[in-house]
């Protein structure tokens, strides 16, 4: 570690300023302290390259504008080069033991999302809710959050005092007193924190790592600081942007912009991304930065190569960047790049759409008129993927019959560039594609499979009913009624129908609209009409009866996936437990069409898989890192299960806990046994986790204390499929209620959730979960801890939902906390009003 007197030595002997030439009059007599966060390497970037890294060369950039452009007395800084490691204490004692005027810490964020790019100032507040002494930083982070927000051209939490900002999610934060930031906290001057952007965002981390994007940063701390003592900004003289592909929206390397005489290149791998990638076509920012380009207009000219040259005219602004993206055309010739079906396909279905997939956006009229297929046949065409896709459905071609397509040289690209049939890059030839046709299929659909089972017992008072098909059907023959299900005495329970592939067939689902009645026999039927993919339609009925259950068992949904799932759940890689699969094809998004509607559900989880077929162990970890989900604890004496919509792979798949809660310990970590998904549809997957007893793993196999949910884990079993995909819909932990004909779903935990809208000039509304009666009380509070409202003040109120409004058109604008206090337990929220 570098000790304070030698970093002390470096700062006093080189950033002297207040030079006779500076542009910038009006900073002498004064001094700022920057402090580039973060020492080394730390904290690295998606594609590593670090938080600290970029942090020291937005430091350098604006000390360079100070010193050279205003007649500042000094500029002194923390760590000048990556090679010193400078601890919290080392900068605030720094900054105190020179006496700074002003402490300026420069920062960006991180998170498990990668979607997640906003930026955020934090000045030094106590926990009463007035600034530190001195004051200032606040005053100086509205200024610079606005220009650090519209520079980045990104969204913004906004500007925050430490103590507010972290308590909104870290309760204990500032119960010292605060200032929570230690560079805040321990400084003797006004102070502030800048968040730009975050690191772990891949298109932000691939801007950090161009010089001039940091220059772009530091030029709006240097006009925040000239704002903040209301001196007038020099001319901006800057023309900056992004380069794109007008028809994949990719970034370029590589293009050369020109203007007023000056000449930028947006990086390329040669010249920088080969220091954080082996692949030359992963990273791209496509950014240029043109500085002393003079007022007015001016010509600009941008080229790539593989592209059209294009000329544009750029109008300058005076007092801040003059923001000027750029798409450019391709001048590459279109080619097809797939074709359904492949060149020399030997059994083609005669009813199936010939599907051209192309390498640019096409002409559709130039396409079509150039289309031909040998033997004539008549069909209609369609385009999709922006017109990227073309697909022709033919009427009805002969069986087991060699078929020619042909696209003739005349088809264009939708920007005029001319077919590259053969694929040399040349353009100016035809396309052509052989196959030959399959036999006719005269065989109806058939169902394979149900659930539940026929003549099945005990089934669940709210089923979830499936019919499985042998093949893929046509999704416009499966109608609203394919599946009913009546009474024994023929009565109709109304419900939801849908249609899904999956394991390469159909299932059709059906989710009845209410409780069944316990005890008592349903018949099924699945109805006549629905068609193959080349139009056998099923003619016949089938009918089948199941028994309904005589308990009555509620389930308490603890995580429906409908909202915060990047925020709340880590990606499979991002766990070190998952092993054995193929990175690049496994990923979990969000999941809008397959879905538990027995809740109303929109949206599920999906996990996509494959298997690296060349290891000896395979583990996927889908782990539960925060939210509301993770604090919801239970014990041994419940039910946790999930509903789990299968695709027969036979994919092994489980629920894990973390025991012994709250200690975070790797090895308090319990999983369920194994459950092989074997089966095609939605099943309710339960572990009973006072009887069903767990798997094998890191724990020591008894569930002992309180409990959370940790992962969800799938493996492979012998024989199961390498590429597959689980759909997870309802996390839900439930008990055994008896004696009961019909009970309400209670809350499993006490929740205080964030208000909506939020920011708001009026009302807002503000809901909670009250999981058991007791005494509510629920108060807004300013920033310096006055109460200015109380929504609630009830004695006994009754376990449920609650729903309460807020009236703020008496108060001003500003941040206002809501606190939820439940007997012992108390949460608090943020609140924006904001006109």
């Amino acid at each position: 570690m570098t000790p304070v007197r030698s970093i002390l030595a470096i700062v006093l002997t080189c950033f002297a300023g207040g030079g006779a030439t500076a542009q910038v009059t009006g900073l002498q007599g004064w001094n700022i302290f920057l402090d580039p966060g973060h020492s080394a390497t730390e904290n690295m970037g998606i594609y590593n390259y670090s938080e600290a890294e970029k942090n020291l060369r937005v430091g350098l950039a604006l000390r360079d504008m100070l010193l050279t452009q205003t007649d500042i007395d000094t500029v002194y800084m923390s760590r000048t080069n990556d090679l010193q490691i400078v601890g919290l204490s080392q900068r605030s004692d720094l900054a105190n033991t020179l006496g700074a005027d002003w402490f300026h810490s420069i920062h960006s964020d991180a998170s498990s999302s990668q979607s997640a790019n906003s930026t955020l100032l934090l000045w030094g507040q106590l926990l009463s809710g007035v600034e530190k002494s001195p004051p200032g930083g606040s005053e100086m982070s509205d200024p610079m959050v606005d220009n650090l927000t519209r520079g980045m051209r990104t969204n913004t939490r906004g500007s925050w005092g430490d103590c507010s900002f972290y308590r909104s999610f870290i309760p204990d934060a500032c119960s010292s007193g605060g200032p929570y930031l230690s560079v805040n906290r321990r400084t003797s001057m006004p102070s502030e924190l800048s968040e730009s952007g975050f690191h772990t965002n891949p298109a932000q981390n691939q801007r950090n790592m161009n010089a001039d994007w940091k220059r772009l940063e530091a030029q709006t701390f240097f006009w925040s600081i000239l704002d903040f003592w209301s001196i007038p900004r020099p001319p901006a003289s800057i023309v900056t942007g992004y380069v794109t592909d007008l028809e994949t929206g990719e970034l370029i390397n590589g293009a050369t912009v020109s203007a007023a005489g000056q000449e930028y290149t947006t990086d390329t791998y040669d010249s920088l991304f080969r220091f954080y990638s082996n692949d030359p076509d992963q990273l791209r920012n496509g950014f240029y930065y043109l500085e002393g380009v003079g007022p007015g207009s001016h010509t600009m000219t941008v080229s790539a190569d593989g592209y059209d040259t294009d000329t544009y005219t750029v109008t300058m602004t005076d007092t801040f960047f003059t923001f000027f993206d750029v798409q450019l055309t391709s001048n590459q010739p279109p080619r097809v790049l797939d074709s359904t079906p492949e060149e020399g396909d030997p059994a083609f279905s005669i009813v199936a759409p010939i599907v051209l997939d192309f390498s640019r956006k096409m002409d559709r009229a130039s396409v079509e008129a150039s289309f031909s297929i040998d033997p004539p046949v008549a069909g209609t065409f369609s385009w999709s993927n922006g017109d990227f896709r073309m697909s022709f459905r033919p009427e009805s071609l002969p069986a087991l019959t060699p078929v020619t397509v042909r696209l003739a040289a005349s088809a264009l690209g939708a920007f005029g560039h001319a077919l590259d049939g053969n694929g040399d890059g040349i353009p100016g030839d035809d396309f052509v594609l052989s196959f030959t046709t399959g036999s006719s299929d005269t065989q109806a659909p058939t169902v394979v499979r149900t659930f539940p089972a026929a003549n099945q017992l005990g089934v669940d008072i709210q089923p979830i009913i499936s019919a499985v098909f042998d093949e893929e059907l046509d999704p416009t023959s499966v109608g609203a009624g394919q599946i009913a299900l009546l009474t024994i005495s023929g009565v109709p329970v109304g419900g939801t129908v849908t249609h899904t592939v999956a394991g390469g067939t159909s299932v059709v689902t059906f989710f009845p609209g209410q409780k069944l009645a316990r005890e008592s026999v349903y018949l099924v039927r699945v109805m006549p009409g629905v068609r193959d993919l080349v139009g056998n339609e099923r003619r016949t009925i089938s009918q089948f009866a199941f028994t309904t259950g005589e308990e009555v068992v509620e389930k308490s949904i603890f995580e429906d996936f409908e909202t915060d799932l990047e925020s709340n759940w880590w990606e499979p890689v991002q766990s070190e437990s998952t092993t054995g699969v193929i990175p690049a094809s496994t990923f979990r998004t969000a999941e809008p069409d397959v879905v538990n509607l027995l809740r109303q559900s929109t949206a599920s989880l999906r996990i996509d898989f494959e298997w690296d077929e060349s290891s000896s162990e395979w583990l996927l970890r889908e782990y539960l890192a925060g939210g509301f989900p993770k604090g919801v604890v239970f014990d041994s004496r419940y039910d946790l299960g999930a509903y789990v919509f299968g695709d027969g792979s036979g994919t092994l798949f489980r629920l894990a806990v973390q025991d012994r809660y709250p200690g975070d310990v790797p090895g308090n970590v319990e999983v369920s046994p194994w459950f092989t998904v074997d089966w095609l549809g939605w099943r309710l997957v339960t572990w009973d986790l006072e009887t069903d007893g767990t798997g094998e793993w890191i724990g020591d196999g008894v569930l002992d204390g309180d409990l959370v949910f940790d992962s969800i884990q799938l493996s492979r079993s012998p024989g199961a499929a390498a590429t597959s995909s689980i759909v997870v819909d309802d996390l839900w932990l439930r008990g055994l209620i008896t004696d009961v004909e019909d009970v309400d779903e209670l809350p499993a935990a006490f929740a205080f959730f964030q208000n909506a809208p939020n920011p708001f000039s009026s009302t807002t509304s503000l809901r909670l979960s009250i999981p058991e009666p007791g005494d509510l009380m629920v108060a807004v509070y300013d920033i310096l801890g006055q109460e200015v409202a109380r929504i609630a003040d009830q004695t006994f109120v009754t376990a449920g939902s609650i729903e309460l409004i807020w009236d703020a058109r008496s108060v001003s604008s500003g941040l206002y906390l809501a606190t939820a206090r439940l007997g012992g337990r108390v949460i608090t929220i943020p609140m924006i009003v904001a006109r």
